[in-house]
């Protein structure tokens, strides 16, 4: 299974909701946004992003946005596609993606002519989905909002939460409030899909990281020749089934560095019966947990899984 968002995740599912500190100051999120977002409107404008922004809260800076179009690019199969868009299919009706990135599943599914919109808590993120759509001559609704402060107007057949995402709301009352909006959100028979992991247990396509200990998680080439590198160090409060992660991002030019970046990420993890009743109190039935993205009921020594559940 893909890890949410390249670990650093990574959503969105957030695809999205990291703290990045970069040597250059960021402009605000409203300030990114102003071109092309009409900040008093509670209604989404196609191709543009309505944005809700919360205050104090972690999310995409430019460098680890950029980076996440390097490590998962445009065109390429990913294992959860398949998935999510027979989801939608077979809701027969508007989808919501939260957690949404730069686009990575949802152009390609507005390209196939699917209703989807996106919502994410990082403007560079929905800037970058926003030309993303452009260059392919779409029109997409975009929200600039966290996930579990969701309130807009229209209400979907199916919600999804990309990669592990969901887990970066790491305070249980938040989780709680979170799939009580995406309840809310949903028209009757609605489907809601959420992957998740354990963190100690799996990582997207290698060993879980050694607790406590830097490692190079990713590094990719950019347009202009130049290499990222996102290295992180992960710390695990079992008890609580919290991860707290570190991550340093490098932009390496002619053999010197250019440009960094940093992210502290906080993670909650959930076992199945822990999530299994959590979705049961948020009011949802026909409550179904695979191993990762098959049809295949999970198990419990499986340590990646989605839940699939029903308004």
């Amino acid at each position: 299974m893909i890890r949410s968002v390249f670990r650093t995740a990574f959503s969105s599912g957030n695809s999205c909701m990291h703290f990045a500190r970069a040597t250059s100051p960021l402009p605000s999120a409203l300030k990114f946004v102003r071109d092309f977002a009409t900040v008093s409107s509670n209604k989404p404008l196609k191709g543009r992003i309505t944005p809700t922004v919360r205050k104090n809260m972690p999310s995409y800076g430019p460098v680890s946005s950029e980076a996440y179009g390097i490590w998962f690019p445009e065109g390429k199969k990913y294992e959860d596609s398949d998935f999510f868009e027979r989801l939608i299919i077979e809701g027969n009706g508007p989808a919501l993606e939260l957690g949404c990135g730069d686009g990575r599943l949802l152009v390609p599914y507005v390209a196939k002519g699917l209703d989807v919109d996106g919502l994410d808590l990082s403007p560079h993120m929905l800037d970058m989905c926003r030309k993303r759509a452009e260059k392919k001559r779409l029109k997409v609704s975009l929200y600039l909002q966290a996930m579990q402060d969701l309130l807009i107007p229209r209400k979907y057949k199916t919600l999804f939460v990309p990669y592990g995402s969901f887990m970066l709301i790491s305070n249980l009352p938040e989780v709680k409030k979170a799939l009580s909006r995406f309840h809310d959100h949903l028209l009757p028979k609605g489907k809601l899909a959420i992957p998740l992991f354990i963190p100690t247990e799996a990582d997207i396509h290698q060993a879980a990281p050694k607790e406590g200990e830097w490692r190079l998680r990713r590094e990719g080439t950019r347009a202009d020749g130049a290499t990222i590198r996102c290295y992180e160090k992960a710390r695990f409060d079992k008890n609580n089934q919290i991860e707290n992660a570190d991550y340093k991002y490098e932009v390496i030019q002619a053999g010197q560095i250019v440009g960094t970046e940093t992210e502290d990420l906080t993670l909650r993890w959930h076992t199945q019966g822990q999530f299994h009743a959590l979705l049961k109190d948020a009011g949802f039935e026909n409550v179904q947990c695979v191993r990762d993205y098959s049809q295949e009921p999970a198990s419990e020594k499986d340590c990646e899984f989605t839940f699939v559940a029903t308004k």
